[in-house]
């Protein structure tokens, strides 16, 4: 009797897996489309009636496995031992908890980068600083400069890679990119770009350390250039940052930033003490929603010096700064970017560090300055392969002249228009004219222009 059973429940089990085989292979048989095409045709209506009773008596065998006692048939093998759970015994877990637990602490590798070659001609050009940045300090000013200046680069070209995992704690994280515009080789010989660190840091749900981009500045805003424009916030540093949502269309992070004092003394040199005894503080709130998004940060630092300029003198200031921006749709995937800041401790903020966080005198005694700016970028697409962008920005300083030289910039702007073209994914080829103007203290004035062609791949 036992062996009958045994016999019944094994041609029950073959007999359901030829059916579920037969259903599996009329399914995937079919082409795409091919229920559409046939669904007026007799042959449709049989396959489906096929399918029907396929389908039914799959569903009796199943019922009579189910009733049927799965006896295993006699051998000479031993009783497996109860710590060993039988093939057809059910998790305990849920399905989804046990997918959960299965992919947890596995880790997600990942990379890419982008390949990017640009070509810029200067007229005039400045010899002494690289000819494919825009600062105002460079500018050349009053009849100097070179009459025109060619160059190509492939510095801005990055590699990144990223892991992912799933913990109990949340998904963790972790972010390496690099790029190409560290200490430059001779153009002469080999061309070479040094590698340089751009981002890493690792991300468990809210927490976020390492060096990646401040938390004051936005990039969601930034203004469509090729170069980086005369006036922007950015800057890139290690820091221990938190971010809360706390609604649908609102979050708030706050961070602890790596400080670093810049001060210009009466000659006109950047002193830099590297006596900073608190990190920077950096808050920032950003609302967003199906129209864009608009954020505003806060930045509070500790300006210091203790002996950098007169020894034994140690003074300090504390200081602010705002920074309104944001990103607004205006039609189809038309946009404008915009950007407003404001402070006394901007200065290393801004535009590359191009003014600095205040002065120092003969004395050792610290001044802190106010600095400006402001950005307005439209980007108007022409159709889903060619976009249109312009952008204007201003950027100056309240600087005080019994404090430092008449050869201290005072102001800086630049105009841009750039006519972008997209033919194939992941791949912009650009072209961009830039007019720059600045003025000294003194009054002299100074200007450039700019053609800058781009070409870049991502993958």
């Amino acid at each position: 009797m036992r062996r009958i059973t045994t016999t019944s429940w094994r041609l029950s089990h073959t007999l359901l897996q030829f059916f579920r085989l037969t259903v599996v292979l009329l399914l995937t048989s079919l082409p795409s489309g091919s229920w559409a095409e046939m669904s007026s045709g007799e042959e449709a209506r049989q396959l489906r009636e096929l399918m029907y009773q396929l389908k039914h008596r799959v569903e009796v065998l199943e019922r009579q496995q189910l009733k049927q006692p799965k006896t295993i048939p006699e051998t000479s093998v031993s009783t497996p031992s109860p710590q060993i759970a039988p093939k057809n015994q059910k998790t305990s877990l849920p399905i989804d908890r046990a997918f959960l637990e299965q992919s947890r602490n596995k880790i997600k590798f990942s990379f890419g980068g982008q390949i990017v070659v640009e070509a810029v001609s200067n007229w005039p050009g400045n010899s002494t600083t690289s000819e494919f940045d825009l600062r105002p300090a460079s500018v050349p000013i009053g009849s100097g400069g070179e009459n025109g200046q060619f160059a190509f680069s492939a510095r801005e070209t990055r590699f990144w890679f990223k892991t992912a995992s799933m913990t109990k704690l949340g998904l963790f994280k972790t972010l390496l990119e690099m790029d190409f515009k560290g200490s430059a080789g001779e153009e002469r010989v080999n061309n070479s770009n040094n590698p340089r660190m751009r981002h890493g840091y690792a991300q468990l749900g809210g927490f976020t350390i390492g060096q990646t981009e401040s938390t004051f500045a936005n990039l969601l805003a930034w203004p469509d250039t090729i170069p980086d424009a005369i006036a922007y916030i950015s800057n890139r540093q290690a820091m221990i940052r938190w971010t809360q949502k706390l609604g649908e269309d609102f979050s708030m992070q706050i961070a602890l930033e790596n400080p670093e004092t810049t001060l210009t003394d009466a000659s006109g040199t950047r002193i830099t003490p590297s006596d900073d005894r608190f990190p920077d503080l950096a808050v920032k709130g950003l609302w967003y929603s199906e129209r864009g998004s608009v954020a505003l940060s806060g930045l509070l630092r500790e300006i210091r010096s203790d002996g950098a300029v007169v020894g034994g003198v140690e003074d300090s200031k504390v200081g602010g700064a705002l920074y309104f921006s944001g990103r607004l749709n205006t039609r189809g995937s038309d946009n404008v970017r915009f950007g407003l800041a404001g402070g006394n401790t901007l200065g290393r903020y801004a535009s590359l560090n191009s003014f600095n966080d205040g002065s120092i005198d003969a004395k050792g005694q610290i001044e802190l300055h106010m600095l400006y700016l402001g950005y307005l970028s439209y980007q108007y697409w022409l159709n889903e392969h060619w976009r249109l962008a312009t952008t204007a920005t201003h950027i100056q300083a309240d600087n005080d002249l019994s404090r430092v030289p008449d050869s201290t910039v005072k102001y800086a702007q630049s105009f841009h228009l750039r006519l972008s073209w997209l033919p194939l994914l992941r791949t912009n080829f650009s072209l961009e004219y830039a007019h720059v103007r600045s003025e000294l203290e003194s009054g002299l004035e100074g200007e450039q222009n700019r053609l800058h062609f781009s070409a870049m791949y991502r993958f």
